[in-house]
């Protein structure tokens, strides 16, 4: 080496420098290898979201599927089975009441004797017992 290069070089190569670059390298490093670690951390949360979401894709077209099957079934089922509108319901007063009738009475002896509008609540209870017979009925 010539003696130009020399001292140019010289302060980079001092030994007060070389204690501080020694610690500073060292902190550099202990940071790399923090980060490598916490990438290392995200890059397996990244592939256990990603299983998750392909687990949660798999559910739902499994899920669709079976709703597809249980809707034509329904539907096919619905076809064959006979009408339940054409059986009469059960006889109240010479009258064969449909599932309708029975709610639109439920509805208005509600109205009068709810215990919120100041009626009885054992007349009301009373009611609801008969109703849900004429109910099991239909």
């Amino acid at each position: 080496m010539d003696s130009r290069e020399e001292s140019v070089r010289a302060p980079y190569h001092a030994s007060s420098y070389s204690p501080m670059l020694e610690h500073e390298l060292g902190e550099a490093q202990a940071q790399v290898r923090r980060l490598t670690r916490e990438l290392k951390k995200e890059r397996q949360r990244l592939a256990e979201t990603a299983e998750a979401y392909t687990k949660t894709v798999a559910n739902l077209v499994r899920t669709v599927h079976e709703n597809t099957v249980l809707r034509y079934e329904y539907e096919r089922l619905k076809r064959v089975a006979p009408d339940s509108c054409d059986r009469p319901g059960p006889r109240v007063m010479g009258m064969h009441l449909t599932r309708i009738e029975v709610a639109a009475i439920r509805k208005a002896i509600a109205r009068l004797h709810h215990p919120d509008v100041g009626g009885d609540v054992e007349r009301m209870q009373a009611w609801n017992v008969a109703l849900d017979k004429l109910e099991d009925e239909l």
